[in-house]
């Protein structure tokens, strides 16, 4: 909003709209039935809890205040800044719908008072024609409907002097406590609790006031600290001059009981009129605000405001909104669901205070400090009182708000200023991770946590998505790339030296072409399609004078770092000149601890129809437990099959291997349709006849020697992994 457009100071834009609501319909018109209902002791409970949730709330929002720059819209303001656009917007517009139901419940308190005066006044016509009057107002500028104010302020004031001076005190005294109340305690909460509310009144106007981080907080927490003061001693003095029976029959009691009536109907007028007009003016800008930021449809039209910065569209859509409640609801309705919306409000804002606190991020510093117990107790009782005045409600509620929560996270829409939500999901990370830490580490939590050095991210587009097969669907994928850097004069030996030993690497490696920035991009966008996956994903460029250098200190890096990398995937290239790279960088992953798996792609057939899975076994194999670990991963994402193969030397060994292979799928709980093949021969020359399938595992020999596996995946015809355990995984756990 426009500089132009902040008006109001303290006593104006905060402090008066928040009294005139909080001394308002509910005071004047339920005060006397709260204590002729449940007792004068029980009322003043009813009145010390329902402040409670005001007074922690309001100190929150005067500590966030202090810490954030406020805009248009109030609460909804408060919460997006805290907990983003999503939070925000699930909270922001039923907030709307409180504040217009609010105008409703004012505008209904003056249509009872005046049709008590004129019975003969129809009153929804009477309630329209107000509803009328403050549109106009309203719709002409909010300036001038904070000027009513003042007025308004003088005759409340006059009218509380008038209720205080009120004739000779009655000699039956109300009960302290009734037990078996006609209407329940929390009932008789549910429609007081919107006596304490006038605090989003005065908040509603944050976009328009001259210093809101200074107004709010003074402004707010005088208006409550009086409000309370004032229902207080109004409730003590209700029951000096009146009986049980008459507060309890009779709404006007304090009309009746006033040492000059005329003053305190007057005064009714006023606090529901300025309490209604307060919230007139304050929904539509919430209603502005959630179109500014493109949280509802039509939101161009919406947030369209005029030359003085009045929120005319959104002004007339709260109008109709208003219209429709007054011809559905009465004022006891209204109150109880009223308070229900702002219950839900205050509890998120203590709560996006108490986050913002006890994730201890450098950026909450605000100038007005509270202890982290006050929005934790706020947002708790918020939620404790919701579900004591109607369960049920209660819960529906809350299934809505993160009903709209998912769909404003599904549209993606992110805050500029951003917001705290990653800070809070850092801090469960941290926790947990140094949980994990002090654990046992075992085979049982074993999952796909790959690490992948990659030379030219170019070269990977078309493994990138057997790599998902993989890791999917909770497996981790960390792909690094090294920018290599000329080393200075005097290494000019060694780097000679480095040239002459890695020969292809000086003549033929691209990276040494590109920029940091140019190889990070290519990184990204070859994991994006993963990342969409919901796949954790990493991808790291380092720079150094040379790959494998740079692959090493990565390697030994990444082991020392919560939830490390477990498997080192590596490519072979079907040019066999550079072997001595890939024997170079296992050498690193074995140092290291690490898993090894190579892939021989097939240049033409890459992985087929991605079905089947053949497992190469040895009945004494050191590599069985990652390669089915591998081969279970792949046929759950190919929902594929896994075939089990071995070659026995002799008829005598076939019966042998066959019930090993048995119990090892009953140990590893493979599925039942896992094939079994035990051909009896020599196993190099069965490669060539082996079944049909898309990829073939086979454990590395101790030698690691690539000749072998350059050999063995031309005769088989097809993708081959090549796999070494770590020790570490257990495909029986």
């Amino acid at each position: 909003m426009n500089n132009t457009f902040k008006r109001f100071g303290t006593f104006e834009g905060v402090f008066t709209p928040s009294i005139l609501t909080i001394i308002g319909v509910i005071l004047y018109l339920r005060l006397g039935w709260v204590i002729g209902t449940v007792g004068f002791l029980a009322a003043v409970l009813i009145i010390l809890l329902a402040h409670i949730a005001t007074i922690t709330t309001s100190l929150s929002m005067a500590s966030i205040t202090t810490n954030v720059r406020i805009g248009a819209g109030g609460f909804y303001a408060l919460l997006t800044n805290s907990l983003g656009f999503e939070v925000g917007g699930a909270i922001g517009f039923p907030l709307y719908i409180s504040q217009a139901l609010g105008t409703t419940l004012y505008i209904t308190g003056f249509t009872e008072v005046w049709v008590s005066l004129f019975p003969q006044h129809n009153f929804h016509l009477v309630s329209s024609i107000v509803l009328v009057i403050l549109l106009i107002l309203s719709y002409i500028s909010a300036k001038a409907a904070m000027k009513v104010q003042y007025f308004i302020m003088a005759v409340i004031v006059f009218s509380l002097i008038s209720f205080f001076l009120s004739k000779s005190p009655v000699q039956v005294h109300v009960p302290q406590w009734i037990s078996s109340p006609s209407v329940s305690f929390w009932k008789v909460f549910a429609i007081f609790f919107p006596a304490v509310t006038g605090i989003g009144s005065g908040v509603a106007m944050s976009g328009e006031l001259k210093n809101p981080g200074k107004s709010i907080p003074v402004g707010i927490l005088s208006a409550v600290g009086i409000g309370l003061l004032i229902y207080l001693v109004s409730a003590f003095w209700l029951t000096r001059v009146a009986d049980a029976n008459t507060l309890k029959t009779d709404y006007m009691v304090m009309v009746k009981v006033a040492r000059i009536p005329w003053a305190v109907i007057a005064g009714i007028m006023g606090a529901t009129i300025s309490s209604a007009l307060g919230t007139l003016v304050g929904a539509p800008r919430i209603l502005m605000a959630l179109a500014q930021d493109k949280i509802i449809p039509y939101s161009k039209q919406i947030a369209a405001q005029s030359k003085t910065g009045e929120p005319r569209n959104a002004i007339l859509i709260t109008g109709i909104l208003v219209e429709i409640s007054l011809l559905l609801f009465d004022l006891n309705g209204i109150a109880s669901l009223l308070t229900m919306f702002f219950l839900i409000t205050y509890g998120m804002i203590n709560l996006a205070v108490f986050i913002e606190k006890e994730i201890g991020i450098p950026s909450f510093r605000p100038s007005f400090k509270i202890p982290l117990s006050i929005p934790l107790i706020g947002s708790l009782w918020c939620l404790t009182i919701m579900y004591l005045i109607h369960p049920l409600f209660a819960f529906i509620s809350q299934i809505l708000i993160l009903t709209l929560y998912f769909i404003l996270v599904r549209r993606g829409i992110r805050a500029p200023q951003g917001d705290v939500r990653s800070g809070l999901f850092i801090e469960i990370a941290e926790w947990a991770a140094k949980t994990a830490a002090r654990m046992p580490q075992g085979a049982k939590t074993w999952k796909p946590n790959l690490m992948i050095p990659v030379e030219r991210p170019k070269n990977w587009t078309l493994v990138m998505e057997f790599i998902r097969d993989i890791v999917a669907p909770k497996g981790t994928l960390r792909m690094f790339s090294v920018k290599i850097v000329e080393r200075g004069v005097e290494n000019k030996i060694s780097q000679m030296v480095m040239q002459l030993f890695h020969k292809e690497q000086a003549a033929k490696n691209s990276n040494d072409k590109q920029t940091v920035e140019e190889l990070r991009t290519q990184l990204n966008e070859l994991v994006k399609p993963v990342k969409k996956e919901g796949i954790f994903t990493a991808a790291i460029v380092i720079e150094s004078h040379d790959f494998l250098e740079g692959m090493s200190i990565i390697t030994q890096v990444m082991k020392g770092i919560f939830f490390p990398p477990n498997v080192m995937f590596l490519t072979m290239s079907a040019d066999s000149a550079k072997d001595r790279r890939l024997e170079e960088l296992i050498a690193i992953g074995l140092r290291e601890q690490l898993g090894l798996t190579v892939l021989a792609p097939h240049p033409f057939r890459m992985f087929g129809d991605r079905k089947t899975v053949n497992v190469w076994v040895r009945t004494r194999s050191p590599n069985i437990n990652l390669a089915l670990l591998f081969a279970i991963q792949l046929r759950q994402n190919w929902e594929g099959q896994i075939r089990l193969l071995s070659v026995a030397p002799d008829e005598a060994a076939e019966n042998q291997i066959q019930r090993f292979l048995r119990k090892v799928i009953e140990r590893g709980r493979l599925p039942s349709r896992t094939e079994i093949v035990v051909p009896v021969g020599n196993f190099k020359d069965y490669v060539e006849k082996a079944p049909e399938a898309d990829i073939n595992i086979f454990g590395m020999s101790g030698e690691l020697d690539c000749e072998i596996m350059h050999n063995l995946a031309r005769r088989i015809g097809t993708s081959c992994l090549f796999i070494k355990d770590s020790g570490e995984e257990s495909a029986f756990a």
